[in-house]
């Protein structure tokens, strides 16, 4: 397992998205680099984020 550079707890792979993992404590997701430096797949983990914060606010 993985450290959330977040909070510090477990992480494990995200079942619905490829080289994503998800935190088990916080919920905080974030991509792993792929082996070219140029595309980072964290478009869904990012929205997933922006909704929780809009929830947030509200």
């Amino acid at each position: 397992m993985k450290e959330c550079p977040r909070c510090g707890g477990d992480a494990v792979p995200d079942p619905e998205h490829e080289r994503v993992l998800c935190c088990l404590s916080c919920w905080h997701t974030w991509a792993l680099p792929r082996s070219c430096p140029g595309f980072l797949p964290r478009l869904m983990p990012a929205l997933r984020v922006l909704g929780e914060s809009r929830k947030l606010n509200c």
